[in-house]
């Protein structure tokens, strides 16, 4: 179940209308490698130290390709791939490396993963 609190906060876009509340995601959690191995562990014939280093691995294929400028397609999860941002160049020749002001990673959800957070229940809790 996902969890929000009440927040109360202005209007970006209408900065003299009264603030108003909203909804904020109150986190569960942190979930780490260990726990989700010890799960699959649990649900396989595999153990956990095995699902850990195939999981490691993933993670270091992962950076390698993405590093090498491959989009990654991750099973049902979804894409990972690299994006730049920079300064523009009055001609194509002009662009550089040098223009290039910062990179980062896009992950875009697969449709599956966006049903099945979309569909989660929701409950307001008490700020705290």
């Amino acid at each position: 179940m996902i969890t929000f609190k009440a927040i109360e906060r202005r209007n970006p876009k209408l900065p003299d209308d009264p603030k108003k509340f909203y909804p904020l995601v109150k986190s569960t959690g942190v979930i780490d490698v260990r726990t989700i191995s010890d799960e699959l562990s649990d649900a396989s014939t595999l153990n956990s130290v095995d699902i850990r280093a195939v999981l490691f691995g993933l993670e270091k294929s992962l950076l390698k390709y993405l590093q090498e400028g491959y989009i990654v397609k991750f099973g049902d999860l979804g894409t990972f791939r690299p994006s730049v941002s920079g300064t523009g160049a009055e001609t194509a020749d002009e662009l550089n490396a040098g223009n290039v002001k910062k990179i980062r990673i896009v992950f875009a959800p697969s449709p599956i993963l966006k049903r099945t957070v979309a569909s989660a229940p929701v409950r307001k809790i008490q700020a705290s």
